[in-house]
C-alpha cells in the first residue's frame, strides 16, 4: 500500500535543522517523525473488504496493524467510502471523533457547487477554540448503509454478491455464528434467490464446519435457523436471520438475534469463535461514528449520485478527532486518483492541541 503525501509541515525544530543538515538527521531520526503536526495523504482503500489504517500520531502513516482489533497503531481507517475511528466497537484506541457538519444542510445543488476554495475556507476556519464546544463520540453499530454484501459486477453490467464482506452473528437461541452471502441468482436485474454460507456455534462450543443453505425469493423472503441450516416460517424465535428479494438482510432482533462485522484479519474458514464481538446490532451491522458512512446526505464525507453518474462528490465537512490528549481536524476533499479511479480518499489534517 502506498502512501502520496502531497504536503507536509512540521513545526518541530528538527524538521528545521534536517533542511540545513540532511546528513545529521538521517543520523538523528529513524522511523516515524511525530512532530510532523500537518498534512495531506492520499489513502489506496479501493478495496470492498480491508481497510486502509492511518496514524495520525506518527504524522499521517501509512500502517499495517496485524490485527486491528487489538492494535493501538492506528487511529482512523477508511474503505471505500466508509470510515472508522479506532475506539468503541471499532477499536481499543479510545479515539473519538466529532462532526463540526459545517456543510451539512448543503443541498445536492450546493454540494456538486463545492470548490476546493471552498474546501479550503471550512478547513481554515476550525481552530482549537471549536474543541470546547464539540461532543465527541466513539464509534457504534448501525445498519450496513452500503449493503456492502453485494456489489456491481462492470463486467456483466449487474449485481454479484461479495462474499468477502461477512458477519459474526448471536442467533435466536443463544448460540452464534457466521454468515457471507457466497453467490446470487440474478435474471437480468431482478434477484432470483441466493446461497448464503454459515459455519454455526452452539452456546459454549467453537464455529463448525462451513455449510450453505440456498434461498428461493419465489415466495418473498427466506428466512434462516443457522442452527439447522434450514429455510423455516418466520414464527417466534425459529428463526435468526431474513434475505429478502429488495436486497435487505434481516436480523430476529426480537429474539436478541444480531450481527457485527468480520474485520478483514477474521478468516471465515479458521476462525474457531462468533462469540467475541463487541456488540451485536439486531441488524446488518456496520461500524459508524462521528464520521458517518452515509451516502445519500450531506452530513457525511460524501454525497452519492447526485447527477446520476454513480459518483461520490466530498462534502468537506470537518472533523475533530481525540487521539488520547491531542485533537486534530480532519477532512476529506477528494475519492478519486489523477487517473479517476475511485478508492483513492485524500485526508488532510492538523493537529490542533
Amino acid at each position: 500500500m502506498h502512501t502520496n503525501i502531497r504536503s507536509i509541515r512540521s513545526t518541530g525544530l528538527l524538521l528545521a535543522s534536517c533542511l540545513l543538515a540532511v546528513s545529521a538527521c538521517e543520523d538523528e531520526t529513524t522511523g516515524p517523525d511525530n512532530s510532523i503536526e500537518e498534512g495531506e495523504v492520499a489513502l489506496v482503500a479501493t478495496s470492498s473488504t480491508d481497510f486502509a489504517y492511518l496514524s495520525l500520531a506518527n504524522g499521517g502513516s501509512v500502517v499495517s496493524p496485524s490485527d486491528p482489533s487489538t492494535s493501538t497503531e492506528w487511529d482512523i481507517a477508511f474503505r471505500r467510502f466508509s470510515a472508522k475511528l479506532n475506539g468503541g466497537v471499532a477499536g481499543p484506541g479510545s479515539v473519538a471523533g466529532a462532526n463540526l457538519r459545517n456543510n451539512a444542510d448543503a443541498t445536492e445543488t450546493q454540494v456538486v457547487a463545492l470548490t476546493m476554495a471552498d474546501a479550503d475556507a471550512a478547513f481554515e476556519a476550525v481552530t482549537a477554540a471549536d474543541i470546547a464546544g464539540a461532543t465527541f463520540a466513539e464509534d457504534g453499530l448501525i445498519p450496513d448503509p452500503g449493503a456492502s454484501w453485494f456489489r456491481f459486477d462492470p463486467g456483466s453490467g449487474g449485481l454479484v454478491a461479495n462474499p468477502g464482506a461477512a458477519w459474526k452473528v448471536r442467533t435466536a437461541d443463544g448460540g452464534y455464528g457466521v454468515f457471507r452471502v457466497a453467490a446470487l441468482n440474478m435474471a437480468g436485474q431482478a434477484p432470483l434467490g441466493a446461497t448464503v454460507e454459515f459455519r454455526y456455534q452452539a452456546a459454549g462450543g467453537t464455529l463448525g464446519p462451513i455449510n450453505s443453505v440456498e434461498i428461493s425469493f419465489a415466495q418473498g423472503p427466506g428466512h434462516i435457523d443457522l442452527s439447522s441450516g434450514a429455510i423455516v416460517p418466520p414464527a417466534a424465535c425459529d428463526w435468526d436471520m431474513s434475505l429478502a428479494p429488495s436486497f435487505m438482510i434481516a436480523f430476529n432482533a426480537g429474539c436478541s438475534a444480531g450481527s457485527f462485522p468480520l474485520d478483514s484479519s477474521d478468516d471465515f474458514t479458521t476462525m474457531t469463535t462468533a462469540a467475541d464481538a463487541p456488540d451485536y446490532g439486531g441488524f446488518l451491522a456496520a461500524v459508524s461514528g462521528a464520521i458517518p458512512s452515509t451516502v445519500d446526505d450531506a452530513s457525511g464525507v460524501f454525497w452519492y449520485n447526485i447527477e446520476g453518474n454513480n459518483r461520490l462528490w466530498p462534502t468537506f465537512n470537518v472533523f475533530l478527532v481525540r487521539v488520547g490528549s491531542d485533537v486534530y481536524k480532519v477532512q476529506v476533499t477528494d475519492y478519486y486518483s489523477a487517473t479517476g479511479e475511485s478508492g483513492y480518499p485524500n485526508i488532510r489534517f492538523e493537529r490542533l492541541q
